[in-house]
């Protein structure tokens, strides 16, 4: 797979193997605040994520599509328009999401939860500018361990970011989603899934390698997250595949980033900083992941918070 790099990588250092270290908070820190301009290519909003296509959405426009998966997640929420409610987004980059949901729905507050401080200025700087400082939040604060009040969320959501916490299951997470959300208030979780915990070789490999690139620890396998839920007290859970939603977005990658990494090679004088060009490398492994589809998805998995707290496992 080496040996046919795509046209901007050969000027990258080769990677024969993914890493065996674990990925560490730390790590992921270091990368999401290393790279954080470098999102604005992709989103001029900083929708760090992929985006839904639908009918009457021209795939060449690619910020569209990226704030229509924000609204998706909006619906998904099915929160009264009419109504106040309080969200919380969990891991959420730079706040894009919230500020989409918070100017549609005039009686919305958000709080984000990020343990990047880079994020969340870029955050609050695109608050202001949308108007929106006075009703979304930002908390610096591990996702797993928020520090906010239990049971006082109407709606909770996460975006391309509960693949960063730790094991298949993502438990930890699933835990404090749990804590926050009230009675009958509904989780949102788009990202992509391991669909068995030991994928085919190559599958496994490429996962690997985009895991390590993105400093992420693992993807959920996507039965073990959908147990968690139901171990933590959720109930209603559905699992819908975005597999085809996403791919127009997708497939933007190619040209994106090649395009990107010339550019910054030639500023930059060849040199870039290790994350960077790990960033690089995991957008490619993107797109090649995807075509795996026995052992990858790129799924919806919605769900509500019972009434009565299960005890964890």
């Amino acid at each position: 797979m080496n040996d046919t790099l795509p046209q901007g990588l050969s000027s990258l250092p080769r990677t024969t193997a993914p890493s065996q270290a674990a990925i560490t908070p730390g790590d992921t820190q270091d990368y999401f605040t290393e790279v954080a301009d470098d999102y604005r290519a992709w989103s001029p909003g900083y929708n760090m994520h992929f985006g839904f296509w639908r009918a009457g959405l021209n795939p060449f426009r690619r910020e569209a599509m990226l704030v229509e998966m924000n609204r998706t997640v909006g619906r998904a929420l099915q929160l009264h328009p009419q109504q106040p409610a309080c969200v919380v987004d969990l891991g959420c980059g730079a706040g894009a999401t919230a500020r989409t949901l918070a100017a549609e729905h005039p009686k919305l507050y958000a709080v984000t939860v990020t343990n990047v401080p880079v994020q969340n200025a870029i955050a609050a700087r695109l608050d202001a500018g949308a108007g929106l400082a006075d009703r979304v939040a930002h908390v610096q604060a591990d996702y797993t361990r928020t520090g906010l009040p239990t049971a006082e969320a109407d709606g909770a959501w996460a975006v391309e970011s509960a693949c960063y916490a730790n094991g298949s299951a993502k438990a930890d997470f699933v835990a404090e989603a749990a804590r926050l959300l009230k009675p009958g208030a509904r989780l949102v979780v788009i990202d992509g899934f391991l669909l068995r915990e030991r994928p085919g070789r190559i599958a496994g490999w490429l996962h690997r390698l985009w895991a390590d690139s993105w400093a992420v620890p693992t993807l959920a396998v996507r039965g073990d997250f959908v147990a968690a839920l139901q171990r933590h007290g959720f109930g209603q859970v559905e699992v819908k595949s975005l597999r085809w939603r996403v791919a127009p977005s997708a497939l933007h990658i190619p040209v994106l980033a090649t395009r990107f990494t010339l550019a910054e090679l030639w500023k930059a004088r060849g040199r870039l900083s290790p994350w960077r060009r790990k960033h690089i490398v995991a957008s490619y492994c993107s797109l090649a992941l995807g075509l795996f589809w026995r052992d990858f998805d790129y799924c919806m998995v919605t769900a509500v918070r019972d009434a009565q707290r299960a005890e964890p496992a």
